[in-house]
């Protein structure tokens, strides 16, 4: 935990199930230490009697520094016994630390305006996509991994803004490399994409050089499964917001940021020299209209074959 302090209350709030267990724990770790949660943690949920959970926090801990009392799914306990909860903090127990998950905290209210005092509030929402993927390099340093910037790019295009899902493919991702410290784009596309076939980077590969034939063709083998034309836009997204941004770099002096094996650097670069920024911002307009397009009704094949043409020429 950043702050050393352990406060009387941690109030976790947020939708995404994957941070907001991930920091329980952590708040359960802070509160007890090394002793055991068996005999040093309490859980309720939001039917529980407040005389119960106000018994349980002013209980001496047991082979503890504190206990930790945990109110689940606290929504409905908080707006019906607020008052009893405006109470406690106004003296809080110096025995045990409250920790309450609810969806929702309104920052208006006088329980909300007390909590600073004694406690502190945790934000557990779903990431925005700015924070992903430094959420996505913490996961792997956490397994001893690096990972490349283009592949936290790639995963989160692939597999979206899932925290516990993108937990899940790091994981798979650093058994994957073993004992190499990296993970790579390449290995995304071996592994993550692999539902996809092995498809999925000859799309772009067969885009970046020019061929319209090849890119169909591999294609067809990506839409195979309904309900992969949108995981395969997700590929395409991550291939051009990769060409803009190395395109941005050429335009303005400097040596465009592709890490890549010599023969398909070249390709790339063949294809950023060719494409002016215009056609390829053109390029992401056509993308984004395909994705509305598809989510509106239109037939997905016809739509990303359209797509993939217009990417090759």
């Amino acid at each position: 935990m950043a702050d050393a302090a352990v406060h009387p209350v941690y109030v976790l709030h947020g939708d995404d199930e994957f941070v907001r267990d991930a920091r329980r724990r952590e708040l359960i770790a802070h509160v007890i230490g090394e002793s055991d949660p068996q005999v040093a943690t309490s859980s309720f949920d939001s039917e529980a009697e407040p005389a119960d959970v106000f018994d349980e926090l002013r209980t001496a801990p047991f082979l503890a520094p504190r206990r930790a009392v945990i109110l689940r799914d606290a929504d409905a306990f908080v707006r019906k016994h607020r008052d009893l909860l405006e109470r406690y903090l106004a003296a809080p127990s110096d025995a045990s630390t409250l920790i309450l998950e609810v969806g929702t905290w309104k920052r208006n209210t006088r329980l909300a305006k007390l909590l600073p005092k004694v406690g502190r509030v945790v934000d557990c929402s779903r990431p925005d996509r700015g924070s992903v993927g430094r959420r996505l390099r913490d996961m792997a340093g956490k397994r001893g991994k690096k990972l490349a910037p283009d592949a936290a790019e790639l995963l989160a295009q692939w597999i979206g803004q899932d925290l516990g899902a993108l937990d899940g493919e790091i994981e798979k991702l650093s058994l994957y490399v073993g004992d190499r410290p990296d993970i790579t784009a390449r290995d995304v596309g071996a592994l993550v994409t692999a539902t996809a076939g092995p498809e999925a980077f000859a799309l772009t590969n067969c885009i970046t050089s020019g061929d319209t034939a090849g890119a169909l063709t591999a294609l067809n083998g990506m839409l195979s499964v309904r309900g992969e034309e949108f995981r395969t836009l997700g590929m395409l997204t991550w291939h051009l917001r990769r060409a803009l941004k190395a395109k941005r770099q050429m335009e303005a002096g400097r040596q465009p940021d592709v890490k890549m094996p010599a023969g398909p650097r070249r390709e790339f670069m063949n294809m950023l020299n060719r494409r002016p920024m215009r056609r390829l911002e053109g390029d992401f307009r056509a993308l984004l209209r395909a994705d509305l397009g598809m989510k509106s009704g239109l037939e997905p094949r016809a739509a990303m074959q359209e797509l993939v043409v217009r990417l090759c020429t």
